[in-house]
């Protein structure tokens, strides 16, 4: 059973509670405090691939910002230090093409 978290808006006491699925009394829950209805709060771990979503746009914007200013290998080192901690397909993908052009230009000249 999951246990989610409760806030009461006027008094901002917090309590956890393990709540049975599809059952009505989640949404009657009240501050042993005051007495108001409380609110179940949002958990962070909701946020997590949002989180991940956010990092990745930031990342791909800030090389893209490098290959503008024409800044190619710190691109490429910014997208290969990136891909060791935010492990999403997209900047792998681009921090591997991107390892490859500037190998096939450094044996071109």
């Amino acid at each position: 059973m999951p246990i989610y978290e409760y806030i009461c808006l006027k008094c901002g006491y917090l309590r956890e509670l393990i709540i049975v699925p599809g059952l009505a009394y989640d949404k009657n829950i009240v501050c042993p405090n005051c007495g108001e209805r409380m609110k179940k709060k949002v958990s962070p771990f909701a946020y997590k691939a949002d989180r991940t979503a956010e990092r990745e746009r930031n990342i791909m914007k800030l090389a893209t910002d490098y290959l503008k200013d024409g800044k190619v290998k710190d691109a490429a080192r910014f997208l290969n230090m990136a891909k060791e901690y935010v492990k999403t397909d997209t900047i792998k993908r681009a921090s591997d093409a991107l390892n490859t052009k500037l190998s096939e230009s450094q044996q071109k000249g």
